[in-house]
């Protein structure tokens, strides 16, 4: 089953944003690697002073090895000022009616 992660970084979103733009070669590498590991789907979204990666991925094993090994990430988080370790949070999806 599917789950749904959520990474909250704590970063000022226009320099995250800057970053995006000046390395996005490095950032189309790092959803290509994800895609061939587990990835499903991926967003970021920015509000106040933080950016949260919004990812679908196969299984919790999945993102956790992606996530620990992939090395262009820490250098995307540096440049961009994140401040301290993503908080990270892992929910199982559910199958309802509704979905879209």
């Amino acid at each position: 089953m599917a789950v749904t992660v959520i990474v909250k970084f704590a970063v000022d979103p226009a320099k995250f944003e800057a970053v995006a733009r000046e390395r996005a070669s490095d950032f189309e590498a790092v959803a290509a690697e994800a895609k061939t590991v587990g990835g499903l789907h991926h967003r970021f979204v920015v509000g106040d002073g933080e950016m949260l990666a919004i990812d679908e991925w196969e299984s919790v094993e999945a993102f956790q090895q992606f996530f620990a090994t992939q090395a262009i990430i820490p250098t995307l988080m540096e440049a961009a000022g994140v401040q301290g370790p993503p908080e990270i949070s892992i929910y199982q999806s559910l199958s309802t009616a509704d979905a879209f």
